[in-house]
């Protein structure tokens, strides 16, 4: 099937910190920034990116667009440095946020005002994950440390010492029993999402752990790092189900289809593939960008793909 329309806009290095009144760009493909995380609201009308300047002790950029026209709708402001780490809560009333220092904060959507700073973490939260009934949110730290928080009080529920080096990625199973973290050990675990007990280990990436992400229906997992392949697992048996080789740096970022049946990967080697999950092969995808991608995520549509880089290009992709 492959892609019928591209829509991918290139875009100039914007050296603005983003309180200048110059620098807020008022669509999106007029956007110049470092695109490091994306996430779309479950009825696909926002679209929230985050990342900053490529300097990343640098105020961070969190923006939300109207996905139906490309419109900047508003901004999330107060990040002293990078972010990293943004995801919309089930019900897209909680946004989550994650930044190079450490400070983890909840915004409440509608009036995009902070709600909670999560401040344990020391050092560089580079993911996190809400959980299927929004009420817990999971972040992971450079420290090793991953912490599941309540999002209504921000008490932090459990702290789990997932991985012997920086904890990397983080993501709830759509029954919100479990949670799989990626680390820069090169080991993929899967944690009881009530207890913080270890359920399970899955080895065999080669280097350390960009990315984790659950099938929609949780039958797979995907994972990918610095090794530069993605390995799918059967969460059923924790057998691995497929490798999929072909990116030439490293794996940023991964993403299943709404239907479950293809996967989206973005790589520091600018391109963007498209994965087949029951043949277990590549797709055609979009042309390769000139810059690092860093971030794709499906719209929940399943017939768009946004791309985010690091000052190069973004913009969406129709599959």
């Amino acid at each position: 099937d492959g892609i019928r329309d591209i829509g991918v806009t290139g875009v100039q290095t914007c050296a603005l910190p983003i309180s200048d009144p110059a620098a807020p760009a008022g669509t999106l493909a007029d956007f110049t920034r470092w695109v490091i995380a994306a996430d779309y609201s479950r009825d696909g009308r926002l679209l929230v990116t985050a990342g900053g300047d490529s300097l990343l002790y640098r105020p961070g950029d969190v923006v939300l667009w109207r996905v139906a026209d490309g419109v900047r709708v508003g901004d999330c402001v107060g990040h002293p440095t990078a972010v990293w780490a943004a995801r919309l809560s089930p019900d897209g009333a909680l946004l989550a946020t994650a930044g190079y220092d450490g400070l983890v904060r909840i915004w409440d959507v509608a009036t995009r005002q902070p709600k909670h700073d999560l401040k344990k973490h020391k050092g560089w939260v580079r993911s996190l994950d809400f959980s299927p009934d929004g009420t817990r949110l999971a972040t992971a730290g450079e420290d090793g440390t991953v912490i599941i928080w309540d999002t209504t009080n921000a008490a932090e529920v459990k702290a789990v010492t997932a991985h012997a080096g920086p904890a990397t990625c983080v993501a709830f199973s759509p029954d919100g029993k479990t949670l799989a973290t990626g680390g820069g050990d090169k080991l993929v675990k899967l944690w009881d999402a009530a207890t913080g007990a270890e359920k399970g280990k899955l080895e065999g990436h080669a280097d350390a752990l960009w990315a984790v992400a659950y099938s929609p229906d949780g039958s797979r997992l995907g994972s990918a790092g610095a090794d530069r392949v993605i390995k799918l697992w059967t969460t059923s048996d924790s057998k691995e189900y497929a490798t999929l080789k072909g990116h030439k740096d490293w794996v940023t970022s991964i993403a299943f289809s709404p239907d479950g049946t293809r996967l989206a990967s973005g790589s520091l080697d600018g391109a963007v593939k498209l994965w087949d999950i029951g043949a277990k092969g590549e797709q055609e995808g979009p042309p390769a960008s000139k810059s690092s991608v860093w971030t794709v995520a499906f719209a929940p549509d399943g017939k768009t793909i946004f791309v985010g880089t690091h000052a190069g290009e973004i913009g969406r992709a129709h599959v």
